[in-house]
């Protein structure tokens, strides 16, 4: 009991030094990382299962103290950014020796700018996206985007004493900021999202607000499957912006994308990927020569089994005009209403459908661990090399307001 009194105590003590740390009085943006609660939160998993690899974020963090840097339990980094690319944090240097051993040795930083100023110098690792300026025992670390071309900006911040103020003094709650292992906020905005890392898991929470939004309460959704599926998701496109987006994306496709998105007056789009695949048929034809040297057509059937998939659409009654019989797979089609159902069963039009009312502007559930190779998308496999099962869900809480809540499963880099 005592030691865990004493280990508690430590925890609320470094808690509480950490939030002298400095930013900017101006800063627009905040990125916090809370080291202290990646380090407990993986303790509490190794109770119950062991770390897989590319898991043991505790093993990582305690490499971070071997480069003479005092490290806080909780990390501040600002932005001075309207669209947040580059963040900065200062930090102080324990030991100058050790600090130069690590740009050498752990980041592979041969080249030190040594009095870019009056007892000021620079570090740049282009392939780390990292940027270091120091004077004495005072560090400004830069990390994010063409930090090449901000060197002057980090040098203004390193002589700016009176531009900088402490994490407590800048917001009346720091403790807001530090409840998951990472936080992003926009100070204008007061929009965020959290993640926190849980051993094998990673949970994500996000809360945004815009005066631009006026979406509906609720949605009409095709009821999907529930069970026996790969992924499956829908999105509903309300807001103009969002619907340009998709356009852009459907561009990349042989299909009129101009015409489709004209006619989904619902604004509405799913998916289904079930765990199963169906037989296609297919005819080649070829062309020979027969006895009397003349051309012949040959016709040959053959069957090829692919992945089974569905995809709805709301719009009007000239839609199902625009999409595609043939883009990879044959596609049949189910016409119900104002919903277009495009699948790969030769049996679409016998397919028991369903629809329901849901707050949820987006849902989305990927199975990667059952995803199949063959379905080369090339985003969803970098996805499968990190996580077995992603959940994201959206919800529209009022017209000006989204709440993002998604789980990442067996998250392992």
């Amino acid at each position: 009991m005592l030691f865990v009194i004493t280990g508690w105590g430590i925890y609320v003590i470094r808690q509480q030094q950490s939030y002298k740390s400095l930013v900017h009085k101006k800063s627009k943006a905040l990125l916090t990382i809370s080291l202290d609660d990646i380090l407990l939160s993986q303790l509490f998993d190794r109770w119950q299962t062991a770390p897989k690899a590319g898991q043991d974020y505790a093993k990582k963090l305690r490499e971070l103290k071997n480069n003479g840097i005092d490290i806080k339990a909780n990390v501040f980094l600002f932005s001075l950014e309207d669209t947040a690319r580059n963040f900065y944090a200062f930090f102080d240097l324990n030991d100058k020796k050790q600090f130069l051993s690590f740009l050498k040795d752990g980041l592979a930083i041969d080249s030190i700018q040594q009095d870019i100023a009056p007892g000021i110098s620079y570090a740049y690792q282009e392939r780390h996206k990292i940027a270091f300026m120091w004077r004495g025992k005072e560090l400004l670390v830069g990390l994010g985007f063409d930090l090449d071309q901000k060197r002057t900006e980090m040098l203004q911040l390193i002589q700016s004493k009176d531009e900088q103020i402490s994490i407590e003094n800048f917001i009346s709650r720091p403790s807001t900021l530090t409840r998951k292992s990472m936080r992003y906020s926009d100070m204008s905005t007061q929009n965020f999202i959290e993640f926190d890392l849980k051993g094998g898991r990673m949970e994500i929470f996000g809360e945004f607000t815009s005066k631009h939004w006026n979406f509906p309460k609720t949605y009409t959704v095709r009821k999907l499957a529930a069970k026996d599926y790969i992924g499956r998701g829908w999105i509903n496109f309300p807001d103009g912006r969002l619907k340009r987006r998709i356009k852009h994306i459907l561009r990349d496709l042989p299909i009129s994308a101009d015409s489709i998105m004209a006619h989904t007056t619902g604004e509405y789009m799913d998916m289904e990927i079930l765990n199963s695949r169906v037989v296609q048929v297919d005819t080649i034809v070829s062309y020979a020569v027969d006895d009397n040297f003349e051309t012949v057509e040959e016709k040959t059937r053959y069957e090829h089994q692919v992945p089974d998939l569905r995809f709805g659409f709301r719009g009007d009654k000239e839609l199902h005009k625009y999409l595609p019989a043939k883009l990879f797979y044959q596609w049949f089609q189910k016409q119900e209403g104002s919903f277009n159902i495009l699948s790969t069963a030769s049996t679409a039009e016998g397919l028991q459908t369903g629809y329901g009312e849901s707050d949820e502007l987006l849902h989305a559930d990927i199975q990667l661990e059952d995803w199949p190779d063959a379905l080369k998308v090339p985003s969803v496999l970098s996805l499968k090399a990190v996580a077995a099962n992603i959940n994201v869900s959206l919800k529209v809480t009022g017209p000006e307001r989204l709440v993002l809540q998604a789980s990442i499963q067996d998250y392992s880099n």
